[in-house]
């Protein structure tokens, strides 16, 4: 029996700390909700659920820029659906005053609205805008929608080309047309005609970019849920098995304390030997 060091103690001593730190441990992720509470708990796990972090919030921004392009594409389709309808007086006003039922002078007040209709055309090809920047004149409605995560211009991204889908140069066609005579009239309706035709390809087209962004839409939404599904696996803490080492390491714990107390007891029987 030795008095100067006591080993049993210091093995004790040591299972103390140990379950210490692993009760500490336990009540981080019990407290926290996550397994992996610092990088030591699981290195690799660590960056694999970093980077799929990365990529989840990412998606997230992805899936908000193709809402934010649905809703670019329905601001300019909701302008060419105007424009439509302002067509479709013009044909009627062309057709009224292509007769000889109507007078000359019937036929100057007829183009004075056909004029003005005619500008408000104009007016909404140049004022029709989203976040400061125009979205129907073909000059300078150039833009790359960015509706996935990496860099690939052909698979992350959606080329809009108001240009490509409609020509609104010389207000389509439709700047020189008058109604003043009956000849005029006649002639203006091939043009009307080409007009309406080309806002209603645009109106298509426009409808079909912003069906295929919906489906952008869903197809993010199902890769952010099954991404945060992946990430929780590795990430999250399983409350029910951390409880039960909770208890585990505290019943532990306290064998480790009865252990030490009966370790620094022991010396003490010493002094029955030295008083005998």
């Amino acid at each position: 029996m030795r008095v100067s060091t006591n080993v049993q103690s210091m093995v004790a001593q040591r299972y103390v700390q140990m379950h210490t730190q692993e009760q500490a441990n336990e009540d981080s992720k019990l407290s926290s909700g996550e397994r992996i509470v610092r990088a030591s708990d699981d290195p690799a796990g660590l960056a694999i659920s970093e980077k799929m972090k990365s990529m989840i919030r990412s998606n997230s921004q992805a899936e908000r820029n193709s809402n934010d392009s649905i809703s670019l594409l329905q601001v300019a389709e909701g302008s060419l659906n105007t424009m439509q309808v302002i067509s479709t007086r013009l044909r009627e006003l062309s057709i009224q005053s292509a007769s000889d039922t109507v007078s000359d002078m019937d036929r100057l007040v007829i183009d004075k609205e056909f004029q003005q209709m005619k500008n408000e055309i104009q007016r909404i090809t140049a004022s029709t805008s989203f976040n400061g920047n125009n979205i129907i004149k073909d000059k300078n409605s150039v833009y790359d929608l960015q509706i996935g995560v990496n860099s690939d211009k052909n698979l992350d991204s959606i080329h809009y080309d108001m240009g490509k889908i409609m020509d609104s140069s010389n207000n389509f066609g439709i700047a020189a047309i008058n109604l003043r005579s009956k000849e005029s009239s006649q002639n203006s309706l091939s043009i009307l005609d080409n007009m309406i035709g080309e806002i209603s390809g645009s109106r298509a087209k426009l409808g079909a970019m912003s069906n295929r962004l919906n489906s952008v839409v869903q197809n993010l939404q199902n890769t952010r849920e099954n991404l945060s599904g992946a990430n929780s696996k590795i990430r999250d803490a399983d409350i029910a098995l951390e409880t039960a080492n909770k208890a585990k390491v505290q019943i532990a714990q306290s064998a480790s304390l009865a252990m030490l107390k009966m370790s620094n007891d022991q010396p003490s029987a010493i002094l029955k030997l030295v008083g005998g």
